[in-house]
């Protein structure tokens, strides 16, 4: 006889083993316990598990359990949760979610029957954000479409969190409650070739996350088959799954939820789900806590979960809120991996208890919030290899006004690679050329004159531009112009006007992909009385020319970058600018009309030694 079986001979006595002998009457509170597929309750389950048996290979695991809630017997001793948990509050949360749309979300019937649980993982926000889960199966494996247990996993496994998600319900067990043996329940893993979730809402009863030592011993007390199955779907399907701890109020989860432990294959690829209790802001009295499992366990919502029709409680149903929540991911970024998924939820995951992962709660609250915004470093990639930090671009008021106005949307990356949509004008302010500075350095143009005309060349910083829209700074302009003298009684009147030629070139980490050449025009007329003089003028202005982007546009669902090219016509209104000088001194204000005004005062002088 295996050396399990006692131990499952134990646990069935007193559960389903021992049923019948129990008045079949669902007022009847003991038959109600162990027979709750065919006497759901009016209002709340009370804390009941039904045991079933498991079969497989050579060996038995002594009890499976389908996890309604809290009593259980199984190895492993109880824990006392000392640590009083508060969720912690987060004032900038949410930035592209107004409070409209997350009221028309939390007004629904269907949200305010699972208020204060949505509330928890902050669903309203992924909602809000359109990902519900559409392109992910999720496999339920559990007591069918006929079993209560079976289709009230199911519900939560899709629901409100992902009523988009594929589910997949597939029978484990028979209609007399024992399940089928682990061979068979491989074959059904292996049978669901476009699941990528699986849902284990059942787990060991006598044997704790910490009595497995190794691959060979889960092996034994399951069979061959069945981890291989598992591994096999891990390793083709990159599927993720998620196992409910037990209800045993014991310091450490079922066996089931240590196989990462023993096999690295299945690293990345499992969650451990401990239940929450909403009302009383702690792990729930019922749920056996992370234990061993810490570093890939986490906590949702599990107790009086409405489902239209009753309560329940338990991490049975604990475990499919986070698989709804991982279809959300799925959809939202396709091309993630497991481990890349499994590792946003954990890093997102809101800490409750002790600082950090913790051996009860393990990463904290799932947080749908946090885990659909950025994370991490945000990069612009420029090309698939070529990647700037996303920082607020300055450019120059002819590039800033034709970004704002195009209203280009591009694509930016956080710290998982996830592309994620911002509004290019969001992200370029404008940066002023510094006329000061320009009027400054003219005696260092380069220039030859003929009577009235003049030709030559300068530096210009009327393209300038940093961060991703980066220009290389030694941008020269040629020029032509033509100047005009006259008198007018005492006082001298100076008109000048030009055109230029310039050839930008964006440095090679720009988002800007070229320029065509840029044809600029000037004009200004000056009054001179005396040691006085008094000027009007426009400063270089792009008359003509265009500047063409490479502009991120996503990643598509085999993980590729993808761009698009656009091009913006740079000619825009010109600034003007006023000036007043005395002898040497010369005071300036410029009227920039895209960007902020520029006030200066310089002067010139020689020194002689």
């Amino acid at each position: 006889m295996s050396p399990y079986r006692n131990i499952l001979s134990a646990l069935l006595c007193g559960t389903i083993a021992c049923a019948p002998a129990l008045a079949n009457n669902c007022d009847n509170p003991q038959y109600r316990r162990y027979n709750p597929d065919k006497c759901a309750p009016a209002q709340s389950f009370s804390f009941a598990t039904t045991a079933l048996t498991a079969t497989g290979g050579a060996a038995i695991l002594g009890g499976v359990v389908a996890l309604l809630g809290g009593t259980s017997s199984g190895g492993g001793s109880s824990h006392t949760n000392t640590v009083s948990a508060t969720l912690p509050t987060y004032t900038h949360v949410g930035a592209d979610v107004d409070e409209i749309q997350l009221a028309s979300i939390t007004s629904t019937t269907e949200y305010n029957r699972n208020n204060n649980s949505y509330n928890d993982i902050r669903l309203a926000y992924s909602l809000a954000r359109g990902y519900t889960g559409a392109g992910s199966t999720i496999a339920v494996m559990d007591g069918g479409e006929n079993s209560f247990h079976g289709t009230t996993v199911a519900q939560f496994a899709s629901g409100e969190i992902a009523p988009n998600a594929t589910v997949q319900s597939y029978q484990i067990r028979d209609d007399n409650g024992k399940f089928l043996s682990y061979s068979q329940i491989g074959d059904i893993i292996t049978s669901a070739r476009d699941t990528n979730i699986y849902n284990f809402s059942w787990n060991a009863t006598n044997l704790g996350a910490d009595d497995i030592v190794s691959r060979a011993q889960m092996e034994r007390i399951t069979s061959t088959d069945f981890i291989t199955s598992m591994t096999t779907a891990a390793r083709d399907n990159d599927a993720i799954f998620v196992i409910a701890a037990g209800n045993s109020y014991h310091a450490q989860p079922g066996a089931f939820s240590a196989l990462p432990a023993v096999i690295p294959e299945l690293s990345g690829h499992i969650v451990n789900v401990v239940a929450w209790d909403s009302a009383t802001g702690a792990l729930a009295d019922y749920s056996n806590i992370c234990g061993v499992t810490q570093d890939w366990c986490i906590t949702a919502p599990g107790t009086e979960l409405d489902t239209g029709r009753t309560l329940v409680s338990g991490t049975s149903f604990a475990a499919p809120v986070v698989s709804a929540a991982i279809a959300v991911i799925r959809e939202a970024f396709p091309y993630m991996s497991s481990e890349q998924i499994t590792n946003l939820l954990f890093t997102t995951a809101r800490d409750l208890g002790d600082v950090g992962v913790d051996e009860v709660y393990g990463h904290g609250m799932l947080d749908l919030e946090r885990a659909t915004r950025p994370v991490g470093t945000e990069l612009v990639m420029i090309s698939d290899t070529v990647s700037v930090r996303r920082t607020t671009a300055r450019v120059s008021a002819p590039v800033a006004k034709s970004i704002k106005s195009a209203n280009i949307k591009f694509a930016f990356v956080d710290g998982y690679g996830r592309a994620f949509n911002a509004d290019l004008g969001d992200n370029v302010s404008v940066k002023n050329r510094g006329i000061g500075f320009e009027r400054l350095r003219e005696n260092r143009t380069n220039k030859m004159t003929f009577g009235n005309l003049e030709m030559g060349f300068k530096h210009s910083d009327l393209l300038r531009g940093d961060g991703f829209m980066r220009t290389e700074s030694d941008n020269l302009m040629t020029f032509m112009g033509y100047n005009a003298r006259f008198n007018i009684g005492h006082a001298t009147i100076t008109t000048r006007t030009t055109v230029g030629a310039i050839n930008p070139t964006p440095a090679p980490d720009s988002m800007i992909n070229g320029f065509s050449n840029i044809y600029t025009a000037s004009a200004a007329i000056n009054a001179q009385y005396g040691n006085l003089s008094f000027g009007i003028g426009i400063p270089d202005t792009i008359i003509d020319g265009n500047m063409s982007l490479n502009i991120p546009a996503g990643r598509n669902i085999n993980g590729n970058y993808t761009f698009m090219k656009h091009t913006l016509d740079l000619a825009t209104e010109p600034s003007l600018e006023y000036t007043a000088s005395y002898k040497s001194i010369t005071a300036g204000f410029v009227d920039n009309p895209y960007g902020t005004d520029e006030l200066y005062i310089l002067t010139r002088g020689t020194i002689k030694f």
